[in-house]
């Protein structure tokens, strides 16, 4: 047996661990994990959950960006599944869908759709140099970002 079809496959599960590393960062509030997720420079594309355009960003104010809006909730849960993996070399394109779900009190927002990745291998491990957020289906009040948002500021002024 070529000894290449067995490094893709364990390219394969490398990415699938950097997806599921990515959701257990931010729900453990484990900066430092999330962050290893990332290449130094990443593009992120939140356009539609947001409306803002895609945007290249310094892996530093992509983390803070995160930390600040999931930070001041009580909890949440981002699950990730049905990873659909594809690599070329040193790059490779994953497809994940995504329940991101985010309680503040009582109450809850639940996010629904898929993530549209492109990972590159740098010093032997898989980063994320491009993410985009589809999302399909929204439940419950998006304002509740805003309001974990101020909570988490009031905690930790700057």
């Amino acid at each position: 047996m070529s000894s290449e079809p067995v490094q893709i496959l364990i390219d394969k599960q490398a990415i699938s661990e950097v997806l599921y590393r990515y959701a257990a960062g931010c729900d453990r509030r484990d900066w430092d994990l999330f962050r290893a997720c990332f290449c130094e420079e990443v593009e992120i594309d939140l356009s539609s959950w947001n409306g803002n355009p895609p945007a290249v960003l310094p892996l530093d104010t992509w983390v803070a960006g995160v930390r600040a809006g999931l930070s001041g909730f009580d909890a949440t849960q981002h699950l990730s599944g049905n990873h659909l993996v594809e690599v070329d070399g040193d790059r490779a394109h994953a497809t994940s869908n995504v329940q991101a779900s985010h309680r503040l009190g009582d109450e809850r927002v639940v996010l629904g759709g898929w993530y549209d990745t492109h990972l590159l291998r740098q010093e032997g491990q898989w980063r994320i140099a491009r993410s985009a957020l589809n999302v399909s289906w929204r439940s419950g009040s998006e304002e509740l970002f805003a309001r974990a948002a101020e909570r988490e500021k009031e905690r930790s002024p700057a």
